[in-house]
């Protein structure tokens, strides 16, 4: 968790081990965790996230929440439904919630959230694939297609849009994936400074 409440009320992140605050969502002590190898950040003094669908956060993550905040995104945002309380990673100013996975989900996950959150998109970390050519893309006319190898096959159970991370600055706006061995599929390049623009219409 990268915010958490301090005594005034006011969101803040950690800044030195041993720093106390609140979690937003449960409302229960939590401490700063401020090591050499992981990211800073927030962990509840009971070891255990109020959040089941709570990750590690990673210098990916990180990333992707300072550019969406630069474009007026809400960061690290309590969503409440049902009397079930979830953190989104960002939901932008329409509403628009961008779930950033960077770990793979199962595909009752995948229900699971969607279900929940609604109005949504994905954006899913596959540079490693990417770069080790696992996935490879090839443009034809309008659509570039795609094979992957070792591919999060549970994305194919997506009903909402997702875009795969590929690094540098590129992602794939990915239209269909088939499962089946070779895994593959089609969509079309895009750039990250793209993403506002095509995402708030909820494309």
């Amino acid at each position: 968790m990268l915010y958490a409440i301090a005594e005034n009320g006011t969101k803040i992140m950690p800044t030195y081990s041993g720093q106390r605050a609140i979690c937003p969502g449960c409302h229960n002590e939590v401490g700063a965790r401020c090591g050499h190898i992981n990211v800073w950040h927030w962990g509840h003094l009971s070891g255990i996230d109020c959040d089941s669908w709570a990750e590690p956060l990673s210098v990916w993550h990180l990333r992707w929440q300072a550019y969406l905040a630069s474009l007026g995104a809400e960061i690290e945002v309590n969503i409440e439904r049902d009397g079930i309380s979830h953190r989104a990673d960002a939901r932008m100013k329409d509403g628009l919630v961008i779930e950033l996975q960077h770990s793979a989900l199962s595909v009752d996950e995948i229900v699971e959230r969607e279900r929940f959150y609604q109005k949504m998109i994905w954006v899913f970390d596959i540079r490693s694939a990417y770069e080790k050519e696992r996935f490879l893309i090839r443009t034809k006319d309008r659509y570039s297609s795609f094979r992957w190898k070792h591919a999060k096959k549970s994305i194919a159970y997506t009903t909402k849009p997702v875009r795969l991370d590929l690094g540098g600055g590129e992602i794939f706006r990915l239209k269909k994936i088939y499962p089946d061995a070779p895994c593959g599929g089609y969509g079309h390049w895009a750039y990250i400074p793209e993403l506002h623009e095509q995402e708030t219409k909820y494309a």
